[in-house]
């Protein structure tokens, strides 16, 4: 098990779902730097040579949320089991990872929040128990994968070298700058300060942070902060002094308390995706240059023009009028089978036919469950570039989508925009507005200011 990947993908998940929070003051701040003074690229690149060193890592957590507000409106709704999500309030905990599981204890304050989530490797089952409600959903998984479903290759470390690195650096300058702005003390540990800074003027995103581990390399603190912004928006990190230690196996065991009602649902994983639509038969090495380049060429038959959108969609396509702030950039549609070419070619599909198996096939309609509503295709829009973009997706309504917007949560508003009403659901950091045209749904969203945002909407005809 690659533990300190699985470590990175627990924050990174955390933090663009919007639930991270908290993180501890930081001691030691006026220190001198006890590290070696390091470049971006070189920190990026021993992190990702350093990544499967660290086996186990535990410690207490603090996290606070101020992005989604008061999440007591949603109490009584049909989105009611969101208000009991410990990180879309403040709170505190513990967590222990290792090749042996995973285990997070969270108590939020005055969410009703307070949950253990426990994930064991050995048993191959998953606990979720609320203390609120004594009750416990029980993942249980059975089988084995099909033969050649390997998961997609993940690049080597040996390719991560500073200068691999500061060419990705490069790649990514024109939307942000990413640089090690000093070091500090997080949880005990001496930890260097990494941090991306978008480069656009129009975000409403000012700064995301990460403390990293001076010897481990594992990042121990994350923050998010808007644009103009004195504090973090979102904060999630280790408040106690972090262990790499050994940890008992026994930790992922759990068993509910008597009286809680468990709910068990019974995985097969025999029965998941072999290589046909799923992962790579036999494709255990890195794409060879030509694949890489050909994959590109791919990836890039599906940015369209906004005649070309037109053509792939039944429905009259929507867009900005007379709005000059973000120009457009490119569309794409997307249908059950993911993004279209310009000649209606699934792009999966060609990646498959390429050689590039890993990404599998694109499902067609018998592939579809027969509990699964059918969609029609979904065009998006975007305007302006990097952080400071804006999305305008576009589909066909349906009784399954109008549905659902008549049940949006008590924390998205109404407003009127044009005549039209409009929900709007913003934050600090952004927010997405939903809207009808005749038999359209349109949506727009993106990491922009709200007032700029409903600009954006009131030019859509």
């Amino acid at each position: 098990m690659r533990t300190k990947l699985t470590i990175y993908a627990v924050v990174a998940v955390l933090a663009v779902a919007g639930l991270v929070a908290g993180i501890v003051a930081v001691a030691g701040a006026d220190q001198a730097n006890p590290l070696p003074v390091v470049s971006a690229a070189d920190l990026l690149a021993t992190m990702a040579q350093q990544d499967q060193q660290t086996t186990s890592i535990s410690g207490a957590v603090s996290w606070q949320n101020n992005l989604l507000g008061d999440v007591s409106a949603l109490n009584g709704s049909d989105f009611g089991a969101s208000a009991k999500l410990p990180l879309a309030a403040s709170g505190s905990g513990r967590v222990w990872m290792s090749a042996d599981g995973a285990r997070i204890e969270s108590q939020a304050s005055g969410s009703g929040g307070d949950q253990t989530m426990v994930v064991n490797s050995k048993a191959r089952d998953a606990w979720l128990y609320d203390y609120a409600a004594n009750t416990a959903k029980h993942i249980v998984m059975t089988g084995t994968p099909p033969a050649g479903g390997v998961p997609t290759p993940l690049p080597s470390p040996s390719m991560a070298t500073p200068a691999a690195i500061s060419s990705f650096l490069q790649q990514v300058a024109p939307y942000a700058d990413v640089t090690v702005t000093g070091q500090s003390v997080v949880a005990g540990r001496e930890v260097y300060l990494l941090t991306m800074t978008p480069t656009a003027r129009d975000t409403a995103l000012g700064s995301v942070q990460a403390a990293i581990d001076g010897q481990t390399y594992v990042p121990l603190q994350l923050q998010v902060t808007a644009k103009g912004g004195t504090s973090p928006v979102l904060q999630f990190g280790f408040s106690d002094k972090v262990s790499y230690d050994a940890i008992l196996a026994s930790t992922y065991d759990f068993t509910p308390p008597a009286g809680t009602t468990v709910t068990t649902k019974t995985v097969d994983l025999s029965q998941a995706t072999n290589g046909q639509n799923g992962a790579a038969q036999g494709q255990t090495a890195e794409p060879t240059k030509a694949q890489q380049t050909q994959m590109q060429d791919v990836m890039r038959s599906a940015l369209l023009t906004f005649p070309e959108a037109q053509n792939l969609v039944p429905f009259q396509l929507a867009s900005a009028q007379g709005y000059t702030a973000r120009p457009f950039d490119w569309a794409a549609v997307v249908d059950q089978g993911g993004p279209l070419t310009a000649l209606d070619q699934p792009v999966l599909k060609l990646l498959g036919a390429a050689g590039m198996s890993a990404f599998g096939t694109a499902p067609d309609a018998s592939s579809t469950s027969s509990t699964t509503t059918p969609t029609g295709p979904t065009a998006v829009l975007l305007y302006g570039k990097g952080f400071g973009t804006i999305a305008l997706a576009e589909t066909a309504t349906t009784p399954a989508l109008q549905k659902q917007l008549e049940q949006l949560p008590a924390l998205v508003d109404k407003t009127s925009v044009n005549g039209v009403t409009v929900r709007s659901f913003t934050t600090p950091l952004g927010g997405v507005f939903v809207w009808q045209q005749g038999d359209t749904t349109l949506a727009a969203a993106g990491m922009v200011p709200a007032a700029e945002l409903q600009a954006f909407v009131s030019s859509v005809q």
